[in-house]
């Protein structure tokens, strides 16, 4: 059934209304695509992290930090999400830490250049280059 009335932003991040597709939607949809199909799934780390940047509500002040700067590794320095998860690892295990425990991170006060409603789904070359726009895109907003 079709939407009456206006439609709102995303109250996160502020993408433009996309008819009744919101972007936990389209975030499950890129989910759904990535874990069957290697293809979509070699930008897995940057989807999790670029929406979870630009949703923090989900994350404490200290895990919304932690993932900025595992963007900016992930695109900065070229480092496999193999890799990363070793340095991961290693660093945990003398750290008590929580992605989503303690302080709340607050909402962001910038406007995103690009949202997940960007990323299209058609054809994984297409969604790979989409969600990598996406993440250099986030990448950037948040370092002002």
């Amino acid at each position: 059934m079709p939407q009456t009335g206006p439609l709102t932003p995303c109250p996160e991040c502020g993408a433009p209304a996309n008819g009744a597709e919101t972007c936990t939607d389209r975030y499950h949809a890129c989910l759904a695509l990535e874990y069957p199909n290697p293809a979509y799934a070699q930008v897995h780390h940057f989807t999790v992290l670029a929406y979870m940047l630009q949703h923090p509500s989900q994350l404490s002040a200290a895990g919304w930090q932690a993932m900025k700067q595992l963007l900016g590794r992930f695109l900065l320095e070229g480092i496999s999400p193999t890799r990363m998860r070793e340095l991961l690892q290693k660093q945990m295990q003398h750290k008590s830490f929580s992605m989503v425990k303690g302080e709340p991170m607050p909402p962001p006060t910038w406007h995103w250049r690009k949202t997940i409603l960007d990323v299209r789904l058609g054809n994984a070359e297409m969604y790979c280059a989409d969600v990598r726009a996406w993440a250099e895109s986030v990448h950037n907003d948040i370092q002002t």
